[in-house]
C-alpha cells in the first residue's frame, strides 16, 4: 500500500513540519510513504499532476486556513479521476468539526482528529487489513458522522522521529526549518486553540539535543521553534538554549516566549550570548485590562515591559513584539493605548494582527457576546465588532500596511522617531496622520520598496514640517545612507563632490586609517568606496545636534570620522 502526504504550505521557504512527522512516524511502522510539499501559490492543476503521478492508494492533506479552499479543490479532483483512493485529512483546519467538513468536502473518507503521528499509522494498518477504523477517526456511516472518540493528542513526543531525513536539501532551497521540543499550552487563551488541553508534554531534553546538532552539523542558517510559549520550564528550556549559545555556528534560533515570566538567571544568561544567534517573538496582544480578562490572558505588564526594554539593551537580539486588533472590549481609543505602549518599547518589530476566530476556539462560542462578524471562511478574520466598526477596523488594516513599509523595515528608525518627536502626537495618532495622508495620495494600497518608501516620506516631510525640514531631510539622507547602500537620489542633497578631497586625504593616511579599520588592506579604490562610504550629515541623526559629521558606514555600524 502507498501513501502520499501532500502539505500545500503559504509560502516556497516554508516546511510542513507536522506532516514530516507523520510520514517520518509511519515510515518506522513500515509503511511506504512519499512526501510532497508545495505552496498556494502553485498552479492547482500542476500539483494535482505530481500527485496523481504517485499512483498511491492512500492520500493524506494536513488541512490549515491558510489552504484549505486549494486543498478541497484538490481532493475533489483526485477523487474524481481515482475513485477508490482513499482520501485523508487531518489539521487543525478539520480535526475539531468533522461533519461541517465532511459537507464541504464529501470526498474525504477519514478525518485524523488533532495530533496524527500514531492514529494516522494505526489508520493505515486499518485500511491496509480491513480492520475496525481506530479511535480518533471521524468518518461517515449510514449517512452520519462518527466522531470516533473525538480529538487527541500524543502524550509521549519521545516516539516523534527526527522530521528532516532530508537535511540538505532543505539548505540547498533555501527554506526555514520549524522544529518543536513541547506541545500543547497550559494557557488558555480564547482565541487559541493550542491550550484546549492545558497540558504540556515534552520531548526528553537529550533527544532535542540531538536534533539540534544535527542541524547544526549540516550548517542550517534558521531554525523556528514553534513551540506556543517556550520558556515555560526553565530548568528544561535554558539547557537548550545554552547549547546553542555556546555552538560555533552562524545559525539563528527562533522563539516566541511569555517576556514577564523571564527570570533574572535567564535574563543575565541572555546578555552573553553571540550576536544574532537568539530571535525572540513576545505576544502582548492588548494591554487593555478588561480585554485581557476577557481573552484568559494575565499578563503583567509592568514586569513584560521592563523584561523587553531590558532585552533590546543588550543588541544581540531581534525582538519581535505582537499586537491583535478587534479583540473584546477593544475599540479605536482602547487600542490606540494598547498601540503606544507596545511602541513604546521600541522593539525591532511590532506585528499588528487581526483577530481570527478559529472554529472550536471559545472566541467563536462568545461571538454574539461580542457582536463578532468575521470570514465566514479561512482565514476567518475579523471585520467587526461591538466595540470596533468596520470603518475602524478597516482603516487599521491601512495603518498596519503603511507601518510594515516604513516602521517595521527598520530602515527609518531615526526620520520617524524625530517626525513623532516633532509633530506633537502620540505614536498611535502620528501613525494614524500618516495613513491618513498615506492614502490620499494615493500611495496605498500599492506595496512599496525601500526606496519608494523613502522618497514617500520625503514628500511628506516637505508637505507636513516645513519648519523642521533642513532637519528632518538631513535624518532621512542618514536612514537612506545606512539602510539602502548605493542609493543617492539627487533630492537628498549627497555630498560625496564636495567632501572628496578631505575623503581622499583620509585615505592616503594609512595610520589615520587603521585606527578606525584595524585590519584594513587596500585593494582598489572602488571597493574602498563600495565598503567603506563616508558622507557629510550637517546634524546628528539620533541627538538631532548641528554640526559637520562624517560618517563611514562599516556594514551596519556608524563610524564617526574625525576630519
Amino acid at each position: 500500500m502507498k501513501v502520499l502526504l501532500t502539505g500545500i504550505n503559504s509560502k516556497y521557504i516554508h516546511t510542513s513540519l507536522g506532516l514530516r512527522y507523520v510520514a517520518q512516524y509511519a515510515k518506522l511502522q513500515g509503511y511506504e510513504v512519499e512526501l510532497l510539499e508545495e505552496t498556494i501559490n502553485s498552479q492547482p492543476l500542476a500539483v494535482l499532476e505530481k500527485i496523481m503521478d504517485a499512483k498511491a492508494d492512500v492520500y493524506g492533506f494536513s488541512v490549515h486556513i491558510w489552504n484549505k479552499p486549494f486543498v478541497l479543490q484538490i481532493i475533489s479532483m483526485i477523487k474524481s479521476l481515482q475513485p477508490e483512493a482513499v482520501i485523508v485529512a487531518g489539521g487543525p483546519e478539520v480535526a475539531f468539526d468533522p461533519e461541517k467538513i465532511f459537507c464541504q468536502g464529501p470526498e474525504i473518507d477519514y478525518i485524523v482528529q488533532s495530533e496524527g503521528e500514531e492514529v494516522f499509522a494505526q489508520l493505515l494498518n486499518a485500511i491496509e487489513n480491513k480492520l475496525p477504523i481506530p479511535k480518533h477517526v471521524a468518518y461517515q456511516a449510514s449517512g452520519r458522522t462518527e466522531k470516533n472518540g473525538g480529538v487527541t493528542v500524543v502524550e509521549n513526543l519521545q516516539i516523534l522521529p527526527f522530521p528532516y531525513p532530508d537535511l540538505e536539501n532543505i539548505i540547498a532551497e533555501h527554506k526555514i526549518f520549524y522544529y518543536e521540543c513541547t506541545r500543547g499550552c497550559p494557557f488558555n487563551c480564547s482565541y487559541c486553540l493550542s491550550g484546549i488541553s492545558r497540558t504540556v508534554r515534552r520531548r526528553p531534553l537529550e533527544l532535542v539535543l540531538k536534533d539540534l546538532d544535527r542541524f547544526l552539523a549540516a550548517g542550517a542558517p534558521l531554525v523556528k521553534f514553534v513551540d506556543r510559549t517556550y520558556n515555560l520550564d526553565e530548568n528544561y528550556f535554558l539547557p537548550i538554549m545554552e547549547h546553542l549559545a555556546a555552538a560555533k555556528t552562524d545559525a539563528t534560533f527562533h522563539f516566541e516566549i511569555k517576556a514577564d515570566i523571564l527570570s533574572e538567571k535567564v535574563l543575565t544568561f541572555l546578555q552573553t550570548v553571540p550576536k544574532g544567534r537568539f530571535q525572540l517573538e513576545i505576544g502582548i496582544q492588548t494591554t487593555n485590562l478588561p480585554t485581557l480578562k476577557a481573552i484568559n490572558r494575565r499578563d503583567n505588564w509592568q514586569a513584560l515591559a521592563a523584561n523587553v526594554r531590558r532585552l533590546l539593551s543588550f543588541k544581540n537580539m531581534h525582538i519581535h513584539i505582537d499586537l491583535i486588533a478587534g479583540l473584546p472590549y477593544e475599540g479605536m481609543e482602547e487600542f490606540a493605548k494598547s498601540f503606544n505602549d507596545a511602541y513604546s518599547l521600541q522593539a525591532d518589530m511590532l506585528q499588528l494582527g487581526f483577530l481570527k476566530v478559529l472554529p472550536g476556539t471559545q472566541m467563536e462560542q462568545e461571538k454574539n457576546l461580542h457582536g463578532l462578524v468575521y470570514m465566514q471562511a479561512p482565514p476567518y478574520e475579523i471585520l467587526a465588532t461591538k466595540y470596533m466598526s468596520y470603518p475602524n477596523m478597516q482603516f487599521l488594516k491601512r495603518l498596519e500596511n503603511v507601518f510594515e513599509q516604513t516602521a517595521n523595515t527598520g530602515a527609518f528608525k531615526n526620520i520617524l522617531r524625530s517626525m513623532l518627536k516633532h509633530s506633537g502626537k502620540d505614536a498611535f495618532h502620528f501613525f494614524a496622520e500618516l495613513t491618513e495622508w498615506w492614502v490620499q495620495k494615493n500611495f496605498y494600497p500599492q506595496n512599496h520598496n525601500l526606496k519608494g518608501a523613502a522618497e514617500i516620506l520625503y514628500y511628506y516631510i516637505e508637505e507636513k514640517f516645513p519648519k523642521q525640514r533642513e532637519l528632518l531631510i538631513e535624518l532621512l539622507r542618514y536612514d537612506v545612507f545606512m539602510n539602502i547602500p548605493g542609493w543617492e537620489p539627487p533630492w537628498l542633497n549627497w555630498q560625496r563632490s564636495q567632501i572628496f578631497d578631505r575623503v581622499s586625504a583620509f585615505w592616503r593616511d594609512e595610520n589615520r586609517v587603521h585606527s578606525y579599520i584595524p585590519d584594513y588592506k587596500f585593494s582598489s579604490w572602488r571597493q574602498i568606496h563600495k565598503n567603506y562610504p563616508i558622507e557629510l550629515f550637517k546634524f546628528h541623526w539620533q541627538e538631532e545636534t548641528p554640526g559637520a559629521y562624517f560618517v563611514m558606514r562599516q556594514g551596519r555600524e556608524a563610524v564617526v570620522i574625525y576630519m
